[in-house]
């Protein structure tokens, strides 16, 4: 006669627990300040940091709060900020009173608001990532943090297809400047902070990734900070008589008259030779589309300069 096996107690329990926990094991990331677990993708996430908003919308996500909303449509552009996320604060201190306020299920904060996160763990899980950490490469993180956000939110095919299409379009960008024999060719990558200081843009920056994947040659070679940059003024550019200067918008108009009627500015070899040329509004610590938009904005006025910095 044939008996029908009943599972014992212990073995009952065994397998409930293996159900439950495979049932319930949702998505668990591991970031900066910790691991964690989400059984069902975000939905109304604030982020405090721009590079992150940009990343944000490449997976076509809407945050509900930004830091500094207006600062992002005016330094960062693109993606185009919708008019109705708010605000919740500046970058450097972001206001917690109008974050909780948002009841978000998520929050997005880079590693130099670090000291907020256990602040911000009492209102929803908080994702920490940083691109610019020492001896990394700030192209290669920002592309690991889009992948692991995309996982998240339950984009990880979008955020694989983003950048299939940055690397496309950096391809496309080189192809360009090689037939317009400007391959090779040596800049300085400079953003103004008024008519007599700026920032240098070294080997180690996000926006150098755009020189490089469009086959230019960065001319700064000197040390940097660990964001990328230097900060100098006109005279450090005269090594390089041959090379490009080429700046990031916004440049108040102010300034830049200032500049172009300063003694020096005569005696800069880009400023006698006409090789200068801004590019922008983009984001010089910006994440993964940042890096194509500035290639593909450098060859659109490289291929077709009208000369506006020497007016």
């Amino acid at each position: 006669m044939l008996t029908r096996y009943r599972p014992g107690p212990a073995l009952r329990a065994l397998v409930l627990f293996l159900f439950c926990s495979t049932g319930s094991a949702g998505t668990v990331v591991t970031h900066d300040a910790g691991e964690l677990r989400f059984e069902e993708p975000p939905q109304r996430i604030v982020a405090l940091n721009w590079w992150q908003v940009e990343h944000l919308l490449a997976l076509g996500v809407i945050p509900v709060g930004v830091a500094d909303a207006e600062g992002y449509r005016e330094w960062v552009a693109q993606p185009p900020l919708p008019d109705t996320v708010k605000s919740v604060g500046a970058r450097q201190s972001p206001n917690l009173e109008a974050i909780r306020s948002l009841n978000p299920d998520l929050i997005l904060v880079s590693g130099h608001l670090m000291a907020a996160v256990p602040a911000l763990e009492t209102i929803a899980p908080t994702l920490a990532q940083t691109i610019y950490e020492a001896d990394s490469n700030p192209w290669v993180r920002a592309r690991q943090h889009l992948i692991t956000l995309g996982r998240v939110l339950d984009r990880e095919e979008r955020a694989e297809n983003v950048l299939q299409q940055a690397e496309q379009e950096l391809a496309d960008t080189r192809r360009r400047l090689a037939d317009a024999g400007l391959e090779n060719q040596n800049a300085f990558l400079v953003r103004f902070l008024d008519d007599r200081r700026l920032r240098i843009h070294g080997n180690n920056s996000m926006l150098h990734q755009a020189l490089e994947q469009a086959g230019l040659n960065n001319a700064w070679q000197r040390s940097t900070n660990l964001w990328g940059f230097t900060p100098g003024t006109l005279a450090d550019l005269g090594g390089h008589p041959d090379a490009w200067l080429i700046y990031i918008r916004p440049w108040p108009e102010a300034d830049r008259q200032r500049l172009l009627a300063s003694n020096l500015w005569p005696y800069l070899p880009m400023a006698q030779s006409g090789r200068i040329t801004g590019v922008g509004p983009v984001w010089t610590f910006g994440g993964v589309l940042s890096v194509p938009l500035m290639a593909r904005m450098l060859a659109d006025q490289l291929t077709n300069v009208d000369g506006e910095a020497t007016e």
